[in-house]
């Protein structure tokens, strides 16, 4: 492999030759004379020799810029991104190469910590799921065992295992629902749901039905405040509705029985409905309200019976609202309870 400069040394004593074989030829055919034929031998050598020298004063900042970008090059490929920026300034197609290169090795780097990232959330998403199925499994199989061996024989008590055991069973298949839907969420939206006309009060009662018995067992109570200018919209209903069962979900998580949860309708000026999902839960903390909606988050630490989850939930609302069109966004004081407010557009 030649080196440029092997390549420019080679190119001009070629020059240097053949011009000498030119002018011995055409001595030969008595173009010039003896005397006439060696000055312009010696002239071409000269101004060969200068040329060489001018080029090579030229050549060697170049060179030492392409041995660097080489250097820094080998650094990007061993995995080195901070200490590959590049500055030239001339000539202009290597401060244009340069800028390139900065460009490149910054989007790579970026690429390489998204990948990391996403690997590491997928691991905690995993690890979560993995350690939040065991309670409900232990449960299953606790309950499971004591009604086959006898051990539970009293009608009530039975009654009461068999609850049990239908619960940690939606629970289970919640836990997938969330899996399922988080592998979808990268998938084309409009080819997955369908604008449909959505009647505010079909929505609602479809929704709240599936937490009758939760409210009556808990003694709590909804606070459903409809707006008598919306009496149907078009939206996707079906990512609507699991935007919000997830936020009524997390409301019944974190609050405690005999508690009122506030759903609020609202028309913006902008052809916008506002629903507003407001508990009386313990609220959350200053520090945590930028990354609940994070994947996999958790507030607490204990992840225990009553509050452990996924932490997909509101990430896949989220990101559900985006894709709609439309926002999801959180406020909070600890002590006076959290309010979620959704904003999508009525199409």
């Amino acid at each position: 492999m030649l080196t440029i400069r092997t390549q420019m040394m080679t190119a001009f004593i070629s020059s240097i030759v053949l011009t000498t074989i030119i002018l011995a030829c055409a001595y030969k055919w008595m173009w010039f004379n003896k005397h006439m034929t060696l000055m312009l031998t010696l002239s071409a050598i000269i101004s060969s020799c200068l040329t060489i020298m001018i080029c090579i004063l030229f050549i060697n900042p170049l060179v030492k810029r392409i041995k660097l970008m080489n250097k820094q090059t080998k650094l990007i490929a061993n995995g080195n991104y901070s200490e590959t920026k590049l500055k030239f300034e001339s000539p202009k197609e290597m401060k244009e190469l340069s800028d390139s290169f900065n460009r490149m090795s910054c989007n790579i780097e970026q690429q390489i910590k998204q990948v990391k990232y996403e690997q590491q959330e997928k691991s905690e998403m995993v690890q979560n799921l993995s350690h939040d199925l065991k309670t409900p499994l232990s449960s299953i199989t606790s309950y499971a065992e004591g009604l086959k061996e006898g051990i539970i024989d009293d009608p009530k008590e039975q009654e009461k295992a068999y609850d049990v055991l239908i619960k940690q069973a939606q629970r289970i298949s919640y836990m997938f629902d969330e899996l399922t839907s988080v592998m979808s969420l990268n998938k084309n939206f409009q080819e997955i749901y369908e604008i449909e006309t959505i009647y505010v009060d079909k929505l609602f009662v479809s929704i709240l039905q599936s937490y009758e018995r939760r409210l009556a067992e808990e003694h709590r109570s909804i606070d459903l405040q409809l707006c008598d200018q919306i009496i149907s919209f078009k939206q996707y209903r079906l990512p609507l509705e699991r935007i919000l069962i997830n936020i009524l979900d997390n409301a019944f998580k974190f609050t405690e029985a005999g508690t009122t949860i506030e759903i609020k309708l609202v028309k913006s000026s902008d052809n916008q409905l506002c629903i507003s999902i407001k508990d009386e839960g313990p609220g959350i903390e200053e520090q945590y309200l930028s990354r609940i909606f994070e994947r996999t988050f958790r507030i607490e630490s204990s992840r225990n019976k009553a509050t452990g989850g996924s932490g997909l939930g509101l990430y896949i609302a989220k990101d559900l609202a985006v894709q709609m069109g439309g926002t999801l966004t959180v406020e909070s004081q600890v002590g006076s309870g959290t309010t979620f407010v959704l904003n999508i557009p009525m199409k």
